[in-house]
């Protein structure tokens, strides 16, 4: 258990859901505070008499002690990550009940994942400073940038350009890339490479598709250049990456 500004917290425990059919959440009340980030599709919940839909890249903080569930059932493909934890100051984080995810949010819970089988410490500290900066983003930030932000991130399955990312919002390329400077600290060549490449990660840890149907996906015109690309910027090759989140608790209903 940490404290953090002086209030006790700790990790409880993290998965991932997938359903490829009709599925509704079930009706539960649990002790802990929950966090649910999608993945793929939409999620429609009730937290006691107020109702949310979740779309994805969208995230909710659900109290504990109060009872929610389904709306609406999904079908097709549902993906989302829950985590559970335990605060006795839920307000000392100040986060918000439903909001975007951050740009390395699915990464991070795959990385959770590993950590909860292998080093509970870690993974407890990761997900206090994760809560701590998200509360930071909501309360702080360019509008215009976020929005640039969200465009370039929604539609990082596709080839973008700084030319068309600046078109799309009416400003100069220059103004775009100093705006997203001022406020994330990279110009918008940055920006849509970190989210191509986060989108190709989420789909090596979240999906089995081959390398050669993730690299038609994402507009690449040859698998070779989509493996060259993503080697470039990370290291290793798409394979290898995928191969380092072999250790992930998953579950579905």
């Amino acid at each position: 258990m940490l404290k953090i500004n002086g209030t006790n917290f700790s990790f409880s425990n993290i998965g991932l859901f997938e359903s490829d059919g009709d599925w509704i959440h079930p009706t539960v009340t649990v002790d802990s505070y929950e966090i649910i980030c999608v993945v793929s599709g939409e999620v429609a919940l009730r937290e006691e008499e107020m109702t949310y839909r979740l779309r994805a890249g969208e995230m909710i903080l659900l109290d504990r002690e109060r009872e929610h569930g389904g709306v609406a059932r999904s079908t097709g493909y549902t993906s989302f990550y829950w985590l559970h934890f335990y605060t006795d100051h839920i307000e000392s984080f100040r986060l918000g009940k439903q909001f975007s995810a951050p740009a390395h949010a699915k990464r991070f819970f795959a990385e959770l994942m590993h950590l909860q089988e292998h080093d509970r410490t870690v993974a407890e500290l990761a997900l206090a400073r994760f809560l701590l900066e998200m509360g930071i983003q909501e309360r702080s930030g360019n509008r215009t940038a976020h929005e640039v932000l969200e465009y370039i991130r929604i539609n990082a399955h596709r080839p973008l350009t700084v030319g068309d990312v600046a078109r799309r919002f009416g400003y100069s390329a220059d103004h775009v890339s100093r705006i997203l400077k001022r406020e994330f600290g990279y110009d918008t060549k940055t920006a849509i490479v970190k989210k191509r490449l986060e989108h190709i990660e989420s789909l090596l840890i979240n999906t089995e598709h081959t390398v050669k149907e993730l690299a038609l996906q994402c507009g690449f015109e040859e698998e070779n250049k989509f493996v060259k690309f993503f080697k470039y910027h990370e290291g290793i090759s798409p394979s290898q990456f995928r191969n380092r989140y072999f250790y992930v608790h998953m579950n579905s209903k």
